[in-house]
């Protein structure tokens, strides 16, 4: 069923089209939440309270893509949760060699390198601000610019920049007592 169709039968509270919708989508709301919140239980209830808000909330979908839309609640959803609980990690593999100049990654030699240099990473991300945090997931791992994390976080462009600087500065020195960095 095409998603239009699926988009429309949740307006109606069809439960066989929500239920699509959330087969269709459950993967990657999971993933949004979990590289906010430090564990997949919290991961897990972000992911089911984004649905729900997302259900009761279809209508606010005006043509926007489905995956973006429900992007954006879980992100927010998962702020949210945050701000009550004060936990936050995020896996940032992906770019350590963006966040070191590109020295970090050509040494490594098999996978037990590779994966003690992630939770390497994910202790240095650990010991972050949450704002910090937060910044990096946003704009390197879901890939919202300064704008957009400057909308979601409700404040100003220059300061999403600033502090995605501050947290990227600060990372990079954590991983340099580690000497994951050089």
């Amino acid at each position: 069923m095409p998603i239009e169709k699926v988009i429309e039968g949740c307006r109606y509270r069809n439960r066989k089209a929500q239920m699509q919708l959330y087969d269709l989508f459950y993967k990657m709301v999971y993933n949004c939440c979990h590289r906010i919140l430090l564990q997949s239980t919290e991961a897990e209830d972000a992911m089911q309270e984004t649905f729900i808000k997302a259900f009761n909330k279809i209508d606010t979908i005006n043509g926007a893509p489905p995956e973006a839309w429900l992007k954006r609640i879980a992100i927010n959803t998962s702020i949210d949760m945050l701000k009550h609980k004060h936990t936050l990690a995020i896996e940032l593999s992906d770019n350590l060699e963006y966040l070191c100049g590109g020295s970090a990654t050509e040494e490594l030699e098999d996978e037990e390198e590779i994966a003690l240099k992630v939770e390497q990473v994910k202790k240095a991300i650990a010991q972050l601000p949450d704002i910090h945090r937060i910044i990096l997931t946003l704009h390197l791992l879901e890939g919202y610019d300064y704008c957009e994390i400057a909308e979601i976080l409700n404040i100003k462009e220059s300061s999403a920049r600033t502090q995605f600087t501050r947290a990227r500065q600060k990372l990079i020195e954590l991983l340099k007592m580690t000497n994951i960095c050089g």
